[in-house]
């Protein structure tokens, strides 16, 4: 099918232009990920918009980690001061543990059981962290123009910079594993660990015990009971969830069994195949999505304490892979994978920002680290569900799973099965979702990636980045009014998922961008141009063309699109120099053979700096288009496969244009009669025709 587009068929097409929307060099990083993850891996459209994204997320956190990109929170040095007392503290205790170890226990050890992790729901283990959690609310270690209580000062830890070598690689799990302990050393007790898959086995995890006023209160928008009421985000406002949404799951026993069943710590690290069911950060993924709110994304995820427990979890799974290493005949303290990508090798220091003394990947995997902590059991029948008042045994299918809150009880009694409805265990619960949409989109960055299982169960996310705040509605509608004349206007209260497969109602869907640029919402900072699309019809999955038949079936079909012909192409740019995402959509006519149209995506206003940018673009079906850019072949300009990176500069010809309505009119002057500048045909085209090949090979 790639063929079918030649150069003549191009030419004809798109047009030409002295555009000075420069290409640009792909990025050493990006080349060195995308060909790393593609290496000996079939092209097929999911894996590469699996690899786009990984390598997009990696690349931009490695941007923060160098301080070339704005990577949010910057701690003051009393900030940085407070961090490295408690990690002098961590390594004393470990040298403690490591000399009694030495002397085979003959020594007296002076510690305490504060590291001793229960189950939430056992006996004693909530409350001495909730305790711990309200405290650091009321503290302060840094000055007071810094704005933050002292758990703001370890949430801002994990953010921004400090983020590089915390994900999507070996590292997750020791760099994680030292942050536990920063904030157990200040509490001077033990997290307890959220067993997750406890309440996935119920008839529905929204209406566990966990979403009361006991535990972690109620999970559905502003979070107004509990002992975490009163906490106020880095932003100054509520600590926000959106629970059972998205297609993420809880922690299962399918997944717990998956990654039990490796033995190589390389096997359940990243990077691996998406979807791998013996990913323990895919499978940590989950829980974060499912709680969704602040807890969802990963630069405000410790906002929210549920955060630390969710993590304890994470840390008790590797705990126990560790001790069935040891078992068959691997050493825990050495198995490292042997060609991670950069920041994740074994001897990379770990990311900590300008403090804590220096530490490798592989140190990291000590012993020393991992005795400080030791967990309980995880509930089974057989342990009577460690006892656990809150927790009993199914015995139908002999699990452990949640009790459901008394209210719950309440609320459906007689009406619906227990279990079966959302949202109706209080007024509170109701009052603080209606709050929490009312907020808009939650400007904290992108989400976790999905896990390997998804939840049926689940609802579409209310929150999460699709709506725009009310100042950001109002900047949008700002943008968008001389679009409108074309009939581009688009429902505020629409959401966006961002699902590649396109369902036949999502034609109805639009989506709304938050504006968010170098941490801050300003529409000034952004600028528009035109890219045009080239879409080829493609064939079905059993190679026949879809238009042959009138009648054909599409029950069966991977993709089925609306019956009207129509679909979508959607666009995104992505700053590599900035921190900023923007994603646009042009309507295409899938009846047609070949299809052209042009649409309009934001970038970087270059009066803010100079701004390099990586477009990429999928279809409805999650297929990805292919970038071509204008050049110079032997004296004539023509179009070939790029990379998609580009620089906007101020330079002239200026291709950019300051709102959308002007940037859409400009492209208008391309099919008109009407004089218009050479350089307002566009510089970027996307070729959608489902080639079977990498989007980036060109």
């Amino acid at each position: 099918m790639a063929s079918f587009f030649n150069a003549a068929i191009l030419l004809g097409l798109l047009g030409l232009s002295s555009a000075l929307l420069e290409p640009i060099p792909f990025p050493t990083e990006l080349q060195e990920c995308y060909e790393f993850r593609s290496d000996n891996v079939t092209a097929s459209a999911e894996s590469a918009i699996y690899i786009q994204s990984m390598c997009y997320r990696s690349f931009l956190t490695d941007q923060m980690t160098d301080g070339k990109v704005w990577s949010g929170e910057n701690l003051t040095q009393e900030g940085i001061n407070y961090i490295d007392s408690l990690f002098r503290r961590i390594m004393a205790e470990a040298d403690e543990v490591e000399k009694y170890k030495k002397l085979g226990g003959r020594q007296k050890r002076q510690t305490s059981t504060r590291r001793f992790r229960q189950e939430v729901r056992s006996p004693g283990a909530f409350q001495p962290y909730a305790n711990c959690v309200q405290r650091l609310q009321n503290e302060t270690v840094e000055p007071a123009s810094a704005g933050r209580n002292t758990y703001q000062t370890l949430a801002a830890f994990h953010s921004g910079r400090t983020l590089g070598r915390a994900h999507n690689g070996p590292a997750f799990l020791p760099w994680h594993r030292i942050y536990l302990l920063l904030l157990e050393t200040e509490c001077d007790a033990a997290i307890p660990y959220w067993d997750s898959g406890l309440d996935h086995d119920m008839v529905d995890p929204t209406t566990s015990i966990l979403w009361s006023d006991q535990y972690f209160g109620n999970g559905d928008g502003e979070v107004m009971s509990g002992p975490f009421q009163d906490m106020r985000t880095l932003l100054g406002t509520p600590i926000i969830r959106n629970y059972g949404t998205g297609d993420s799951s809880l922690f299962t026993k399918e997944g717990l069994r998956a990654v039990l069943s490796r033995r190589r710590f390389q096997d359940i690290s990243e990077p691996l195949p998406r979807g791998s069911i013996y990913s323990l950060e895919g499978h940590h993924n989950g829980p974060h999505v499912w709680v969704g709110g602040h807890i969802s994304a990963l630069n405000s995820a410790p906002w929210d304490p549920v955060f630390y427990m969710h993590h304890a979890y994470v840390d008790a799974v590797w705990a126990r892979f560790r001790e069935l290493q040891i078992q068959n005949g691997f050493n825990p303290e050495t198995d490292y994978p042997r060609r991670p990508r950069q920041g994740h090798r074994r001897n990379d220091v770990i990311n900590f920002g300008p403090y804590f003394e220096l530490v490798t990947n592989l140190e990291a995997m000590a012993n020393r680290f991992a005795d400080l902590v030791t967990y309980e059991p995880f509930p089974v029948c057989e342990n009577n569900c460690n006892n656990s008042p809150h927790l009993y045994c199914d015995q139908l299918r002999l699990v452990c799973i949640s009790r459901i809150r008394t209210a719950v009880q309440t609320s459906v009694a007689g009406i619906v099965a227990m279990g079966a409805s959302r949202g109706v265990s209080s007024n509170i619960q109701s009052q603080s979702l209606a709050r929490a949409v009312a907020r808009g989109p939650l400007p904290v960055g992108r989400k976790f990636s999905d896990s390997p299982f998804i939840d049926i169960r689940n609802r579409p996310d209310t929150i999460g980045t699709a709506r725009a705040a009310p100042q950001i509605r109002r900047a949008s509608s700002q943008v968008r009014t001389r679009a409108r004349r074309v009939q581009r206007a688009v429902s505020q209260n629409a959401a966006f998922q961002e699902n590649h497969l396109q369902s036949v109602s999502s034609l109805e869907r639009s989506l709304t961008n938050t504006f968010v640029i170098d941490g801050v919402v300003d529409v000034k900072r952004w600028v528009y141009i035109p890219v045009r699309i080239v879409y080829s019809r493609s064939k079905n999955f059993k190679g026949i063309d879809p238009t042959l038949f009138g009648t054909v079936n599409q029950s069966q079909e991977k993709c089925q699109t609306a019956h009207s012909g129509a679909s979508k192409v959607f666009v995104s740019s992505n700053g590599l120099n900035y921190y900023g995402m923007y994603t646009e959509y042009a309507i295409i006519d899938n009846r047609q053979p070949v299809y052209s149209t042009t649409m309009v995506v934001g970038v970087k206003n270059p009066e803010y700096g100079e701004g390099e940018t990586l477009f990429t673009a999928y279809d409805s079906c999650g297929i990805p288009c292919r970038p071509v850019c204008q050049t110079s072949i032997n004296g004539q300009r023509n179009y070939k496969g790029c990379s998609g990176a580009f620089r906007i500069s101020t330079s002239f010809p200026q291709m950019y244009s300051i709102t959308y309505g002007d940037a859409l009119d400009s492209t208008l002057m391309t099919y008109s009669n009407v004089a218009h500048a050479d350089y307002s045909v566009p510089a970027l085209t996307f070729v959608c025709d489902n080639s079977n090949v990498w989007p980036w090979d060109h």
